[in-house]
């Protein structure tokens, strides 16, 4: 079990600002009502790569009652720097308001893929699966390189080139 805060706790970091806040439910309980401040991230997204950690050093995964922010942090445990904290908010958003913190309900102002990942983690997220695309592309290629060598050989070195393009692409870090 990872260390859980209690909401009075979370209240003196959020003031401080030297803690990302992570909402783990799902969109239509964030909606429903949220911590000010709270990034959403739904738990089956939650990863290191989509938590946007400048300037902050812990984090704090929230949920209705408590449950799913512990499933989160052991989502992240073996990814996150030792420089981050992880911490569980102790009965969640319930005790939260049972603390007599405010809450906001209805639809945030911003797009939720916006709160969700930033572009640039969203690129580092989908970098693997370009590689793999610009794999199979110049695999596809060549397979199409040796059906026309025997239709037309003209053909077969524009193809060529581009595949060996794309394959070694695959393998460049990006």
């Amino acid at each position: 079990m990872f260390p859980e805060i209690d909401s009075k706790t979370l209240k003196k970091w959020m003031k401080n600002r030297d803690v990302l806040l992570v909402d783990v439910r799902e969109p239509s309980e964030f909606e429903s009502e949220r911590i000010e401040g709270a990034l959403l991230i739904p738990l089956s997204l939650v990863s290191y790569e989509c938590l946007p950690l400048e300037g902050k050093t812990k984090i704090v995964f929230q949920c209705r009652s408590g449950k799913r922010s512990q499933l989160a942090c052991s989502k992240v445990q073996d990814d996150i720097d030792d420089k981050f904290e992880l911490y569980s908010l102790a009965g969640g958003i319930l005790a939260w308001r049972e603390a007599g913190f405010s809450v906001l309900s209805g639809p945030e102002k911003e797009k939720l893929l916006d709160k969700i990942c930033s572009i640039k983690n969203l690129k580092s997220l989908f970098a693997s699966t370009a590689h793999q695309a610009c794999f199979i592309g110049g695999a596809l290629l060549l397979f199409c390189i040796f059906l026309s060598a025997f239709a037309s050989p003209h053909f077969a070195w524009g193809f060529l080139l581009v595949a060996i393009g794309l394959i070694v692409s695959a393998f460049k870090k990006s």
